[in-house]
């Protein structure tokens, strides 16, 4: 291989510098905040190594390969849990990933070749999103392309297979790089590697110290495997996405035609669906990019007896493959893979112009390709950098689904200190609203109680409350009439801001006295009290009607311990609340028998639609049941009312002994 000349050395300087720029610039709002992903990666699986020590498999979140997290430990470990920690080892990833881009195009194309590719790896939309998340995808880049560099050079150097150090710098490159313990997509690359060798064409057949670091590789990962072979579940995020698959066995190939036709059209029709990591559909080029792609690829096919042309094509095969059997299509994340390989094959187009026919002097032609280079390189640049940075991070969906109005709530909450008390609508499918704005405000002092504002509110102490809601977010109408009195100070973007005043029960309200709090309310558990139960008035008997429970905090909650579950949780493994109300009301229309029972069937509408976890003593919140009205929804009900653990289905119990209270309500009326 040439030495680096100096022009070539400064302009990879620069190329280095770039890529890291813009993987570690404006990190607080592109990707705009945290999503699921990110924050299960790194607190269930990177933190959770630093609690109880490595492991060989994880087998929450379908099932996860131990490097990516265990390397991140580290870095946790030295920095605590933050924006920078938890996403500095996808941005070295992506870095690495540019360079090494470099290197393979330097070694098998040339020095033009291998800076152009690198370049548009550094700019590259799609290599910018695996580079500034906190999951593990771009992890298994680097190894992957460690790995080709050293088959290329094993398979075309012949001088290298008598040298350990090369077979086991394959060997390691291949069994990590293969996805095997970075990301379960790399797993095509024993399949890549071991067809690359007839394909390539060795100078001479040296296949021996070539399949031995091949089965190096294999051992490596053994133990993987082994762990995940024991494991219950495991690999179920291979089940969940091969729909496809699992079509085609049942006799219905149109869900594998259809991926495979949609994935063979992400460079100019239909990109990845997903607002997580893509503006949703956006291909990977624009019209001039794709048609300079397909020319390139139109070139390395009329080139296939080329040992370059050869690898490069399969490698992109074997990189887009995952898309074909599993969904979504198009998939960035499935083809996370052939990343490189597409722009290396974009970046061979330069080197094929120069090549034709033009009648030029060597040094026009040179100037000829690097016209071209910089022509592909400004194409991609001028679309993905603003698609990246401006378009996709403020897109109203992306800033939903990263929890951005979080975000923006913390620094609210860091600016306006003297707010101390205050709930926060959250939809509550999981603790993970709550960690985000932790972990983006980790000193702010405020004690915030956590809600579901489709259908409760919490009262601070039992007075009026500040309280921050999403937009976008849906509330039940009962407490849509509550939202009457706008916040103090102006909420961040993208939340509503409001001061509510308790909403007391009318006369009408059920109470069911007892002794145990001063208003003679019945305690649950010695902690939380039922005050009151009342209709909402019906709209209209053919809609839903609701029943409001009013509550009241009279002690700490006799709770578990919270602990953080991935999601999906391991096999076994009970990930969903810890406390619920049960509400079932029998409803009569010729009125209960001599024992009292009711002639009608039972209706259920169970939930806590708040954080348990986030009361204090002294709260009081309102939640309301829905229930599908009937033709008996006018007459005389019985309402049985209680706590429990929906995990063990126990019960909690006032001091009388019993686990329910028992209520005689009137039917819901119109207003």
């Amino acid at each position: 291989m040439k030495r680096l000349h100096s022009v070539e050395r400064a302009t990879l300087v620069a190329l280095l510098l770039l890529t890291w720029a813009l993987r570690w610039v404006v990190l607080l709002g592109a990707p705009p905040g945290w999503r699921d992903d990110d924050l299960i990666e790194v607190y269930t699986f990177s933190a959770r190594i630093l609690e109880e020590g490595p492991a060989l498999y994880f087998p929450g979140a379908s099932g996860h390969e131990p490097l990516f997290h265990t390397l991140r430990a580290a870095v946790v470990a030295l920095a605590g849990i933050n924006q920078a920690s938890a996403r500095w080892l996808s941005a070295v990833a992506g870095l690495l990933a540019a360079l090494l881009t470099w290197a393979v195009g330097r070694r098998i194309w040339g020095r033009s070749t291998g800076l152009l590719a690198g370049g548009l790896v550094a700019v590259s939309f799609w290599a910018l999103m695996y580079s500034r998340v906190a999951v593990r995808h771009m992890g298994a880049l680097p190894w992957m392309l460690l790995a080709i560099y050293w088959a290329w050079r094993m398979l075309r150097e012949p001088q290298l297979c008598r040298r350990r150090q090369s077979v086991a710098v394959l060997g390691m490159a291949a069994g990590v790089a293969g996805g095997l313990l970075t990301y379960y997509a790399g797993r095509v690359m024993p399949a890549l590697l071991l067809t690359a060798y007839p394909l390539v064409r060795p100078r001479r057949r040296r296949w021996r110290p070539y399949l031995l670091a091949l089965v190096l590789g294999g051992l490596m990962a053994a133990p993987m495997f082994w762990a995940a072979a024991g494991t219950a579940g495991a690999d179920a995020r291979v089940s969940e996405l091969a729909v496809p698959i699992h079509s085609l066995r049942s006799g219905d190939p149109r869900p594998l035609l259809h991926t495979t036709w949609t994935t063979l059209g992400m460079a100019h029709a239909r990109g990845d669906p997903e607002w997580l990591y893509n503006l949703s559909e956006r291909p990977v080029f624009g019209a001039l990019g794709a048609a300079a792609f397909y020319i390139a690829l139109l070139t390395a096919l009329y080139h296939w007896r080329q040992p370059a042309e050869r690898l490069l094509l399969l490698w992109l095969a074997a990189g887009i493959g995952p898309a074909f059997i599993s969904l979504p299509p198009s998939s960035y994340g499935h083809t996370i893979l052939a990343l490189p390989a597409v722009y290396l094959l974009l970046a061979t187009l330069p080197s094929t112009v120069t090549q034709l026919p033009w009648g030029l002097s060597r040094r026009g032609r040179r100037i000829a390709g690097i016209g071209v280079a910089l022509l592909l390189w400004s194409l991609v640049a001028a679309r993905d950098l603003p698609d990246y940075f401006v378009h996709w991070p403020n897109h109203p969906m992306v800033r939903f689904l990263y929890r951005a109005n979080y975000r923006d709530l913390a620094h609210h909450l860091e600016i306006h200190d003297e707010i101390q008390d205050l709930a926060v609508g959250s939809m509550l499918f999981g603790p993970w609203d709550k960690v985000a704005l932790q972990t983006d405000a980790p000193n702010i002092t405020a004690r915030i109680r956590w809600v579901n504002p489709e259908r409760a509110l919490v009262f601070v102490g039992g007075g009026p409350t500040h309280l921050y809601l999403q937009r976008e977010g849906a509330r039940a109408q009962p407490i849509q009439a509550l939202l009457n009195r706008a916040a103090p100070s102006p909420p961040p973007p993208g939340m509503q801001g409001y001061w509510v005043e308790p909403a007391a029960p009318s006369e009408k309200a059920v109470r069911h006295t007892g002794a145990g709090t001063p208003t003679g309310a019945v305690l649950f558990a010695d902690a939380l009290a039922l005050d009151a139960v009342q209709w909402v008035p019906l709209e209209d008997l053919d809609g839903p009607f609701w029943l409001a429970t009013w509550w009241s905090v009279h002690a700490p909650l006799p709770l578990p311990p919270e602990r953080l579950i991935p999601h999906p949780p391991p096999p076994d493994v009970y990930s969903g609340p810890r406390l619920a109300v049960f509400a079932h009301f029998e409803m009569s229309s010729e009125g209960e028998d001599a024992e009292g029972h009711a002639s009608e069937v039972v209706h259920i509408d169970d939930g806590l639609w708040l954080d348990p976890y986030s009361l204090r003593p002294g709260d009081r919140f309102i939640q309301f049941h829905r229930f599908e009205a009937a033709p008996s929804a006018t007459v005389p009900v019985r309402c049985r009312l209680g706590l429990y653990d929906p995990l063990t289905g126990e019960r909690w119990r006032t001091p009388s002994g019993d686990d329910h209270l028992l209520l005689h309500l009137d039917a819901p009326r119109l207003p």
